[in-house]
């Protein structure tokens, strides 16, 4: 029976994460018109927000879609994890959430999209048209009306950055620079989950070369590391240029990819594309618990040529059950070949090649149940690259202390338009001893050369990559402070002289140089450049190869907080400066419906500055922006924008009789043909044509012109949304849904917790319950309200640590919980890795008493499991957890039932 790993498909830790959502005007759906992809406009607007590899300065493995809006609670990990990141956006204002998960460097850029005011998060570091730029602790954020992107990693905020940039139509989309991905989501998105491979090699499925396929996609009806039972999911393969990608091929690839255990598959054709339906059953589940607690290492000793397995304590291990896989075949060679029973002291030891990958595992048939105890990759350090920007030229040496077999080894390049296969080590030495080297030529900036073990890849994950070197320039970020003026920041694996970088202004080197502040640059250097003028171009170039390299740039651009407001009863429109530069009004363009206002911001003012504002005239239902460009720029910037009269419509739910109300409750006439009325029932393949509800009965919308939907679902999605003059919907201007989702969020004020009401829907305090373990809390909503309102608050006392509050909507037959919340300990931490032994402690310093089964430890990119803290007993302070691991460790997550942070911590650089 095929064993496959239930975490295949998962893409990083478990508690860092990314989101997004909507649809607006001006560059951002220029961007969105310009995709040529016909999916829901909610996927559409997440896609037209992940940044090309090139534009991010990275590489995806994977880049994900997720509809959020059907899903209800199943996200699936990764998702769950990008809408986590936002404390202050509801997820049933989220439409859609695109992904996209790098490898090289680590890190991901996570989009939401759909209909919720600026979300607020991190510590604000500056404006970028209506985008709100802030860093965290390990994350940067990128935030605007009904859109919101999250980056984790060493290049958080590159990642943002670029999210914006694609916004204004200044970078590429990854959809832009891979047609097969349109093609793929295209194909595959009515499915909940997309998750789409640009490139093969990067996921390391084995068997999946890029010989064979170029890339592929798979559509899940399920998140497929969770799901149960039987489902039905569908996959797209891109064959190679070449490729003779027959069905019995195209089976076992589909197979490889299937994280259930296929019981059919039925393949179609189109072209060059293949397209496979899977009916899946529930796989073999990895069961850290079922396996006993055993702690077991691999070490290589390379003088000795072996493998050694050490059981290092824990509980004795039944050998039986002991599978020893060696370069991807099952041995013979197995603890049950030596010992009965595998326990704290016993060593296996296996002979090996200089490169090679061993992995020991435990398997219950009878269970169907695996743990993985330990994978090593010998050889993984015995290669070393080096590379000419001048000549395009990768040389690959060979490091280790041992005679190898040079034929166990692969070579292959990666760029935008190829993937070619290299001779490599086989067609120049009969054995590779230290010095050897090879050579691989043309390799230009993107492309990427990996070199792999050429075994089967099993158990699955097992790992077989021993180099990967990607061809990029160092990387610096210019960005504005209004503190700092303009700071450089270094992105850069090596540490270069500042004289081989150069400061253009307005494209002349400027007075000031890198090499005038500082001698040398090194990763996460801040350069403080001195103030420019708004307007001013700032070019970083690379002067080390022939030809010098621009890896920097920066329009200086106001840096000022503006607000648009709509005055119903009025019918007008006002723009106020509130904070930050003063702007010349001649650089500044008001636009109300796509078109200049009669009256801009130069016929009032010289200057525009903190203090000023404008009131025009404007229609209910229009989009107003404000725009700044100059003569020497070719793009312009928003710096505010807005809908006007968006809050003008009310709901009410009337259960006996499954009827919604929607009501317009705005002052000023207003145009129903400019109304769509969507509606989405969780499970439904796509999003349908909005309806003109509103136009076919009414010709004019006054106050209180009211349309009724009927046989609406309690979960159903009702969405209000605008078109433009052309007809194409662009603005969610209201979202109702008659089961409120996450309606609450719950703050700790002096010991005490607070339910805040977040619902952007007026509703009767009578139909919610609060339940504390269960049972009803002595405080109740209608206490202390009548009508809840969005931030109303109930404080509802003090509770226990690790009592759980869920709030039940009580209106259908059976109460729905619709917001839950755990009362976090409050416990300190202490982390430490030794890098000599290659083991991570990590200390209780004081605090709350925890239950040991209740803490878990994430530590990436190390793990995609967590680690559990123990199974019995309690954690207090001076209790510690040790972790022997292989690689170095980049982030430390305590957390508590599974869900709650207790402590993070970001080691090394």
């Amino acid at each position: 029976m095929k064993r496959p790993s239930r975490r295949s498909f998962l893409t990083s830790s478990a508690v860092t994460a990314v989101g997004f959502a909507g649809i607006t005007g001006g560059s951002y759906a220029q961007q969105l018109e310009s995709l040529d992809v016909d999916v829901p406009d909610g996927a559409a607007g997440a896609l037209a927000l992940v940044p090309s590899e090139s534009a991010a300065d990275t590489d995806y493995r994977m880049v994900i879609l997720a509809d959020v809006a059907d899903a209800e609670d199943e996200h699936g990990y990764e998702v769950g994890r990008v809408l986590r990141s936002f404390d202050d956006l509801d997820v049933g204002d989220v439409s859609h959430v695109a992904a996209g998960h790098s490898m090289d460097p680590p890190g991901q850029l996570g989009v939401a999209v759909g209909s919720f005011d600026q979300p607020k998060p991190g510590e604000e570091t500056d404006e970028q048209d209506d985008w709100r730029l802030a860093e965290a602790t390990d994350r940067a954020y990128a935030t605007a009306e009904d859109r919101a992107a999250v980056a984790h990693g060493d290049e958080a905020a590159a990642l943002t950055s670029a999210a914006v940039d694609v916004d204004a139509g200044d970078a590429e989309a990854f959809l832009d620079a891979h047609e097969d991905a349109g093609t793929a989501f295209e194909l595959l998105g009515d499915q909940p989950l997309v998750y789409f491979a640009p490139d093969v090699e990067q996921v390391g499925f084995p068997g999946i070369d890029s010989d064979t396929l170029d890339a592929f996609a798979a559509g899940f009806a399920d998140d497929p590391n969770t799901f149960e039972g039987t489902v039905e999911n569908r996959y797209a393969l891109f064959p190679a240029d070449g490729s003779d990608l027959d069905d019995e091929t195209a089976e076992a690839i589909v197979a490889e990819l299937e994280p259930g255990v296929v019981a059919e598959i039925d393949i179609d054709r189109e072209d060059d594309l293949v397209h496979a339906t899977v009916v899946a059953e529930e796989p073999p589940e990895r069961d850290r618990e079922a396996a006993p607690d055993a702690q077991i290492v691999a070490e290589v000793d390379h003088d000795e040529g072996v493998v050694v397995f050490r059981h290092r304590g824990g509980e004795p291990v039944d050998a039986d059950d002991l599978e020893l896989w060696h370069d991807g075949e099952r041995s013979d060679d197995g603890p049950a070949a030596t010992f009965d029973v595998f326990e704290e002291g016993d060593e296996l030891t296996v002979a090996t090649d200089p490169l090679a990958t061993v992995t020991l595992r435990w398997f219950d048939e009878d269970a169907n149940a695996f743990y993985t105890y330990a994978s090593y990759l010998v050889g993984r350090d015995s290669f070393e690259a080096d590379y000419d920007f001048d000549t395009e030229h990768l040389a690959i040496e060979y490091v280790g202390d041992r005679e190898a077999d040079p034929s166990k080894l692969t070579l292959q390049s990666y760029s935008d338009v190829d993937v070619e296969s290299h001779d490599g080590f086989a067609d120049e030495y009969d054995a590779l001893t230290a010095g050897d080297a090879v050579s691989v030529e043309g390799v230009g900036v993107g492309d990427h050369v990996s070199l792999d073990l050429d075994v089967p890849n099993e158990p699955r994950r097992s790992p077989t990559q021993l180099l990967s070197h990607r061809v990029r320039p160092p990387r610096v970020f210019l960005h504005r402070y209004r503190d700092r003026g303009v700071v450089a920041q270094y992105h850069d694996e090596r540490e270069r002289d500042a004289a081989a970088f150069r400061l253009l202004v307005d494209g002349q080197e400027a007075e000031t140089q890198f090499t005038d502040l500082v001698d040398t640059l090194e990763r996460g250097d801040d350069v403080e450049l001195g103030d420019y003028d708004i307007g001013t171009q700032l070019t970083v170039e690379w002067t080390a190869p022939d030809e010098p390299m621009e890896v920097g740039e920066l329009v200086v651009r106001p840096n000022a907080r503006v607000t648009m407001e709509y005055d119903g009863d009025s019918g007008e429109l006002t723009v106020a400066h509130d904070d930050g530069d003063a702007v010349d009004a001649d650089d500044l363009e008001l636009r109300v419906g796509g078109e200049p206002t009669p009256v801009q911001p130069a016929d009032e003012y010289d200057r525009f500055e903190p203090g000023d504002e404008l009131t025009v005239e404007a229609e209910p239902f229009a989009e107003g922006t404000l725009s700044w460009a100059t003569a020497d720029i070719d793009r312009e910037y928003t710096l505010g924008r807005t809908v006007t009269a968006a809050d003008a419509f009310e709901a009410a739910y009337d259960p006996d009789a499954d009827e919604v109300e929607l009501s317009y409750v705005g002052e000023q006439e207003a145009d129903p043909e400019r109304l769509g009325i969507n509606r989405r029932v969780p499970g439904s393949a796509t999003a349908h044509e909005p309806e003109s509800l509103f136009a076919d009965e009414h010709d004019t919308l006054t106050t209180g012109d009211a349309v009724v939907l009927s046989d609406v679902e309690v979960d159903e999605r009702i969405t209000i949304v605008l078109h433009d003059d052309e007809g194409r919907y662009r603005h969610h201007v209201f979202n109702f849904t008659p089961k409120p989702r996450f309606a609450f969020s719950f703050e700790s004020r002096d010991g005490s917790i607070v339910a805040v009401y977040r619902d952007t829907v007026a509703r009767s305090s009578t139909e919610f319950r609060v339940l504390a373990d269960g049972e009803a809390t002595a405080v109740q909503p209608d206490d202390e309200h009548d009508e809840l309102a969005g931030g109303d608050e109930i404080d509802l006392g003090e509770f226990e640590t690790g009592t759980e509050l869920v709030v039940e909507w009580t209106v259908a037959d059976d109460p729905v919980e619709v917001s839950d919340h755990v009362i976090t300990p409050n416990a300190e931490f202490e982390v430490d890795y030794d890098e000599e032994d290659e083991t991570l402690t990590v200390t209780h310093e004081g605090g709350d008493e925890l239950e040991a089964d209740e803490v878990q430890l994430f530590i990436q990119p190390v793990n995609s499991e967590p680690t559990p803290w123990g199974d019995d007993g309690t954690v207090e302070e001076g209790d510690s957890r040790t972790v022997e691991l292989e690689t170095d460790p980049e982030f430390v997550f305590v957390v508590f039932r599974e869900r709650e942070l207790l402590h993070e911590e970001q080691l090394g650089d």
